[in-house]
């Protein structure tokens, strides 16, 4: 049995014929998906490098991250939020952590390039004071302290290379010796210390500090008590730094007073 569709009149077909020809649809009549009498317009492609577009990714991972928090995103939100495939971030990252991972080392070398900028703003010495602050104002970011605890807290994170901080080192020192100028000098080790103990104490403050002062009966949110826990700290580290080096009192005191890693220079005359 055969079904016959009414003829109907040819000004009536008109309408669909531009339609019917653009889909090339394999039934004259009805058409097989609505029709207007405009094309679609497709957004033009422009081809990126893998290095451009896993920048792009990395930069799409950390706005979500800073909105909604490490728990509460995906390789797959991440990869719909960027307008590519889900198998794109895999290729580049492997997993969510090690994504993570490189999130939060975009970010450190932006702390380690900061502290660069305030040791050449001195003349090139290692201020602690100068050091501490940088590193107090970027805790003070709440986005970039979870997105440290929850790496910290990933067992693919701990013990993996820092460069960056080799780097951190290497400037410090480098600044220290110049300042003394051929004067006994901290060891390696000795600076190693310091920077440890320094950024033990900011980064454990950050996450513990006002819990910690609530504790002790004081005002967790008076300002005051972070700025004098910033300055006691500079003073230890800016005596430990030097403990090895025989400093004389008098450069001692100059040394604390000013929160120096190093003693001022002395003129040659």
């Amino acid at each position: 049995m055969t079904f016959a569709y009414p003829a109907l009149p040819r000004a009536a077909l008109g309408q669909y014929a531009p339609g019917m020809m653009r889909f090339r649809c394999r039934r004259a009549w009805p058409p097989c998906c609505p029709v207007d009498n405009k094309l679609p317009v497709m957004a033009p492609r422009r081809r990126r490098d893998p290095e451009e577009s896993r920048a792009e990714l990395l930069a799409t991972a950390a706005e979500l991250i800073g909105q909604r928090g490490p728990d509460n995103v995906s390789l797959r939100q991440i990869a719909e939020a960027a307008g590519v495939a889900h198998g794109l971030v895999s290729h580049y990252f492997g997993t969510y952590a090690a994504l993570v991972r490189e999130v939060l080392r975009v970010e450190n070398d932006r702390i380690e390039s900061r502290v660069r900028e305030r040791i050449r703003a001195e003349d090139g010495v290692p201020l602690a004071a100068a050091i501490m602050d940088v590193v107090f104002d970027t805790l003070a970011d709440e986005r970039y302290l979870r997105l440290f605890v929850w790496a910290e807290m990933h067992a693919d994170y701990r013990g993996a290379a820092r460069p960056e901080l080799v780097e951190l080192i290497d400037t410090i020192e480098a600044g220290i010796r110049d300042a003394l100028a051929g004067r006994p000098a901290p060891s390696r080790s000795r600076i190693e210390a310091v920077v440890l103990i320094g950024l033990s104490a900011a980064y454990g403050f950050a996450i513990g500090g006002r819990s910690w002062l609530a504790g002790l009966g004081h005002e967790p949110d008076d300002p005051a008590h972070a700025a004098e826990f910033r300055v006691q700290l500079a003073r230890m580290m800016a005596a430990h730094m030097v403990e090895e080096s025989g400093l004389e009192p008098a450069d001692r005191v100059v040394l604390h007073s000013e929160n120096k890693m190093v003693p001022p220079r002395r003129s040659h005359g």
